[in-house]
């Protein structure tokens, strides 16, 4: 059986990013190889405003590369009106990485800096 790792932002950072804030939250996670992961980017949503969309995004050598590409039908994205889940099942070792969530309001399109996760997957421990 495996269980989900879960990351929960504080709201009172996510409120400074909201408002155009240079500054950004980054956040180190810990998972084992077969289990699975969610990445929880919380968010203020300005006041009048709706989520237009949220991006997901892998750091490669390479440069960002959406996670779709590199996680395939492992990796899925549900959002709501205050936070955008990045949820990757059966961890690799291959996913151990750095992970961008941006999130974009129709209204208040100025940009703001991404939340960043360090994803880091460890060999499951064996049971003596």
């Amino acid at each position: 059986m495996t269980s989900a790792v879960r990351v929960f932002l504080c709201f009172a950072a996510m409120a400074a990013l909201a408002h155009g804030s240079d500054e950004y939250e980054r956040y180190n996670v810990k998972g084992y190889v077969g289990e699975s992961a969610d990445l929880e980017c919380f968010f203020t949503m300005p006041e009048g405003d709706t989520l237009d969309h949220s991006r997901w995004r892998r750091v490669l050598a390479s440069g960002p590369v959406d996670v779709s590409v590199v996680l395939g039908d492992r990796g899925s994205i549900k959002c709501n009106e205050k936070l955008c889940v990045l949820a990757i099942v059966d961890l690799s070792t291959l996913d151990t990485g750095t992970y961008l969530c941006e999130v974009y309001f129709v209204k208040d399109t100025r940009p703001r800096p991404p939340v960043i996760f360090d994803l880091d997957v460890l060999d499951a421990p064996t049971l003596n």
